[in-house]
């Protein structure tokens, strides 16, 4: 399921950027063939795709034992340089998320989550070429669809797990660039408590306490 879903958003994400992706440079490129997978920020405007990988949890009180799960991502994303070494970066993609927990048997054992995001934040060049780069910033996410697993097993359509449908989180991290691709890592936290009354019945019991996201992202760009 999840490799079908990636695969939909890789070509989706791969039109889009062949679609959209046109460099303009305010000095030497002027007079040049736009390049389309440009890695540094010289560019004013830079349009591209990031796909990537990284684990998810769920923390705060509700939810026993939760551990690291391996989820996946994808967006398109514009960059705006203002000034030499500063940008704002814009992105609208895709999260399949969730968490692992390491509780018995009989009790439940990870949820999974899939959610729109759409992160704004600030860039900041830290080298002399501004190929190396500072990144902090908030994002939206809205949750599509989330599903509880017991022993491995899915349960019933009609127990999803009820979350609320908005959350905000906090980001910062790194990205730079080798060539013409760039990689990013990115730490995320929810502000959110996104509790909505989960499911009535199972084990271990919920406490009607607090859940926040968190995700470590290790993503390319191009």
């Amino acid at each position: 399921m999840w490799c079908k879903n990636l695969s939909i958003l890789y070509f989706m994400l791969i039109w889009l950027g062949a679609a959209g992706q046109t460099d303009s440079n305010e000095t030497m490129f002027d007079d040049e063939e736009p390049v389309w997978l440009k890695a540094d920020m010289n560019e004013v405007h830079e349009y591209g795709i990031r796909l990537g990988t990284g684990f998810s949890t769920m923390l705060g009180g509700e939810l026993d034992n939760p551990r690291l799960a391996l989820g996946l991502n994808g967006s398109g994303y514009y960059r705006y340089r203002y000034s030499k070494r500063s940008a704002l970066q814009c992105e609208v993609g895709i999260s399949f998320r969730g968490s692992n927990f390491d509780n018995g048997s009989g009790e439940y054992s990870a949820i999974k989550t899939y959610y729109v995001d759409a992160p704004l934040f600030w860039v900041k060049a830290i080298d002399k070429t501004a190929k190396t780069h500072l990144i902090l910033g908030a994002q939206y996410s809205r949750l599509l669809s989330s599903s509880i697993f017991i022993d491995s097993k899915q349960v019933e359509e009609n127990q999803k797990p009820k979350f609320k449908k908005d959350d905000v989180l906090l980001l910062a991290g790194t990205q730079f660039y080798a060539g013409f691709v760039g990689f990013q890592l990115v730490a995320k936290y929810g502000l959110i408590d996104i509790n909505n009354g989960l499911i009535d019945g199972l084990n271990p019991p919920f406490k009607n306490k607090d859940i926040h996201n968190f995700v470590l992202e290790i993503n390319f760009l191009f």
